[in-house]
């Protein structure tokens, strides 16, 4: 046997023989394919929230309507009095179309008249923008062509003669926050986010793990307490994080010149909620892992789908229940939505309250994982200890 099928041998023995690494080559691609299939099996964007405003109140407005919610792609959540009620839900992101319908449309019709109808997207999702315009195109031509048969039959005319009776309904559209559909203003926040996760996590998570294989671990607990070790091991990471962060977008929003609207002290808050989430999670997995290999694995199981699930380009309603659930208790999809709203929206902290208490939360959860792990480990080297000094 020569040299090369030894160590062919040897390596192909060695991959199937050590668990961490037959699972990573085999065993995530399939978690991560049968995650991504349910993902996108809805195959389109389904269900995006949706208000109305119908001034006209008339027979081909209600018709608007039905054909709106007989549509798959919207979901007419409420129906308002105005368009700046309808803007007010919009820019609180308890809707993304609204649907302005104007007085005297059925009159305009049937008159000949110019009659048009006008949706407002918010488009800071591009997946959603872009769907909402052609989807809604689609149901006010529908619409018109058959308030132009009712028309045209009503008056016995057909060919050409009934060409001259072709009013329709135009359909206009007005889109927010993007209204170039620029990929730089959309993919690229979503893609900062991530690569600072990554960057945080893999940190982290190999910073104890790497004590353990050098031997030294078992010392670091036995001489200091679990805060102090917490504070030695996240506060150089944090530092490093939020140094990232800052000249992570100094770079997009000043090098790139991509447009933005909000105020960085705010975007510089969330990334701070959003740092400390990330790295509680990673100190609890370095915890956990026996080594760095272990590390890695775990934080690259976590990390490498976050983008996906993060709601940032496929919006979370058009997820299933529990792939959705997965989205939700990741702290990039909280981070990326504060971006959202503070970059491309111009928004405030009060919009983004929520993400701030979950990442919260998510901090607490990563300590309080961490605490309870440091407690099991102590534990079973004093069982050790006391066990060998009775032997």
């Amino acid at each position: 046997m020569s040299d090369f099928s030894r160590l062919f041998l040897s390596e192909w023995k060695n991959m199937f023989a050590n668990k961490t690494i037959r699972n990573v080559i085999f065993l995530v691609p399939i978690i991560y394919l049968t995650l991504f299939g349910f993902l996108y099996s809805e195959k389109k964007v389904m269900h995006i929230p949706t208000v109305m405003v119908d001034a006209d109140q008339s027979e081909l407005s209600r018709e608007l309507y039905r054909a709106f919610e007989v549509d798959q792609t919207f979901q007419v959540t409420s129906i308002v009095g105005t368009e700046e009620e309808a803007m007010r839900l919009i820019d609180k992101g308890e809707a993304n179309i609204a649907l302005i319908i104007p007085a005297q449309l059925e009159k305009n019709v049937k008159a000949g008249r110019s009659a048009e109808v006008l949706t407002v997207i918010d488009g800071s999702n591009m997946m959603i923008s872009n769907t909402a315009v052609r989807a809604a195109s689609t149901v006010v031509k529908s619409v018109s062509a058959g308030a132009t048969l009712k028309k045209m039959e009503a008056k016995g005319s057909w060919g050409e003669e009934g060409v001259n009776l072709f009013t329709g309904i135009d359909y206009r559209y007005r889109v927010l926050y993007n209204p170039t559909f620029s990929y730089m203003s959309f993919m690229v926040f979503g893609l900062t986010g991530t690569v600072f996760q990554q960057v945080l996590f893999l940190g982290i998570a190999l910073s104890v793990a790497q004590q353990k294989e050098e031997g030294t671990w078992q010392d670091t607990l036995r001489s200091h307490s679990f805060w102090a070790i917490t504070a030695s091991k996240l506060l150089p990471y944090f530092l490093a994080g939020t140094l990232n962060v800052f000249l992570g977008f100094v770079l997009l929003l000043k090098g790139f010149e991509i447009p933005y609207y909000g105020s960085t002290l705010d975007l510089m808050l969330i990334a701070t909620a959003f740092n400390l989430a990330v790295l509680a999670i990673g100190y609890a997995i370095s915890f956990f892992s026996k080594d760095q290999l272990q590390a890695t694995q775990v934080a690259m199981m976590i990390a490498v789908p976050s983008f996906m699930l993060s709601g940032f380009t496929w919006p979370l309603a058009s997820m299933p229940t529990a792939v959705a659930a997965i989205g939700k208790s990741l702290p990039l999809t909280y981070f990326l939505n504060g971006v959202r709203e503070i970059l491309s929206k111009g928004h405030g902290l009060s919009y983004v309250t929520h993400d701030l208490v979950v990442l919260g939360f998510m901090i607490l959860l990563g300590l309080f994982s961490a605490y309870c792990i440091y407690l099991l480990q102590t534990r079973k080297k004093k069982e050790t200890i006391a066990e060998t000094t009775t032997v």
